[in-house]
């Protein structure tokens, strides 16, 4: 699935002009904006624009060395067209840190059930398949790193009665960030979920992943981590395992809701074996919590089995307190970075409408790395400003 930069751009530039073709011929019949974004409309075809922008700041304290930074977290146009009752059209191009296609999918949607092709996150872990616009706090846990990300694919998943289940078979991303590392090799990926208790006053929630990944020859495996904080430094790395031959990857999920209350939490796994050398093992897990002390719910998606974030009730908004503990163990790498960390996050959320969001985290890393030498402790003081349409 090796294809250069330039042909990936091609594609993905080539969907967006045929996809925005149809926008701006449905113009002419049919035009609004709203909460949404730009919606075109044209007899059975529905096409809208939209967008995200997060913008941060930080303060960082590495072991005394201290750094203050700002960035454009992620500046991202998102094109949905539908095409009749079933069709679907997903394209998505993210413009920081060199720029990247996210999104890029044909897919066919049933009555309970949905068939895709093409560049999407592989179903695994309920923290990775859940939006950042929703996400509890400015970055995902420490265990994001086990999880596989975006693929070149052809998935589908089936929505039942209290659960749903979604898997595929991928290979390598068709497009990654600067600095982002890409993920190696072509395997499988199944998400399943079962909620026993929904009801808008409460919801239990289940889940378990399992991802199967085959190396080719001269392909490389690195699991690296920054501190919850994208403006932060690396602080831990297993660096450039070589001759990987297969992953297994394993994920368990709970979450309970019950009115403004959120709980959630993580366990991920992965075995890596070695064509040459000794195999390896890593893991990780987060519990966290989110109060909104206005009275607002988190809402649960029964067809992704992920919570999104409250609707505000009031004209002023809705505020969140939070609150995640997390841990990540790369050991057995060997590697002098490698090693364990553990995260202590506090967070707060002002909810300003369905568009907007101000957030501020403080994260609190410790670093056990093997090398003694570079053990430390990392604090981040960081806010975002976020806008979604």
């Amino acid at each position: 699935m090796t294809m250069t930069k330039n042909m990936r751009d091609l594609m993905g530039a080539a969907a967006v002009c045929w996809a925005l073709g149809l926008g701006a011929a449905q113009a002419e019949e049919g035009f609004s904006a709203g909460a949404n974004g730009l919606e075109f409309e044209s007899g059975a075809v529905r096409a809208t624009l939209g967008g995200r922008v997060h913008l941060d700041a930080a303060s960082v304290d590495d072991g005394g060395t201290n750094t203050d930074d700002e960035e454009v977290r992620r500046a991202r146009l998102e094109l949905a067209v539908r095409f009749g009752d079933n069709w679907r059209l997903r394209v998505d191009r993210e413009f920081t840190n060199g720029g990247a296609w996210r999104n890029l999918w044909l897919g066919y949607a049933g009555e309970d059930f949905n068939i895709k092709a093409g560049n999407f996150i592989a179903p695994f872990s309920m923290e990775d398949v859940g939006s950042s616009n929703d996400t509890m706090f400015m970055e995902r846990s420490l265990v994001q790193a086990l999880a596989p990300g975006f693929g070149v694919g052809v998935g589908g998943s089936y929505e039942g009665r209290h659960f749903s289940i979604a898997g595929g078979y991928f290979g390598d991303a068709i497009d990654v960030e600067d600095n982002i590392q890409a993920e190696k090799g072509d395997g499988v990926a199944v998400r399943a979920t079962w909620s026993p208790v929904e009801r808008r006053s409460n919801t239990f929630h289940l889940g378990l992943g399992l991802e199967r990944r085959e190396f080719g020859n001269g392909d490389v495996r690195r699991i690296s981590t920054g501190p919850e904080a994208s403006l932060a430094p690396t602080i831990l790395s297993t660096g450039s395992i070589a001759n990987p031959d297969t992953s297994t990857g394993y994920n368990l999920e709970a979450a309970y809701s019950v009115g403004p209350v959120l709980l959630q939490g993580q366990f991920v796994s992965t075995e890596l074996q070695r064509s040459v050398g000794a195999d390896l093992g890593f893991d990780g897990y987060y519990a966290q919590t989110g109060w909104i002390i206005t009275g607002e719910r988190h809402e649960y998606g029964d067809a992704t089995g992920v919570f999104r974030g409250p609707r505000p009730r009031n004209a002023w908004g809705a505020l969140e307190l939070a609150a995640r503990y997390s841990s990540l163990d790369l050991s057995e790498a060997g590697a002098p970075n490698s090693g364990e960390a553990d995260d202590v996050t506090a967070g707060v959320n002002w909810y300003i409408g369905r568009n907007f969001r101000l957030a501020a985290n403080y994260v609190h890393s410790e670093v056990d790395a093997i090398n003694p030498a570079l053990d430390r402790d990392v604090d981040t003081v960081q806010a975002r400003a976020q806008v979604d349409f």
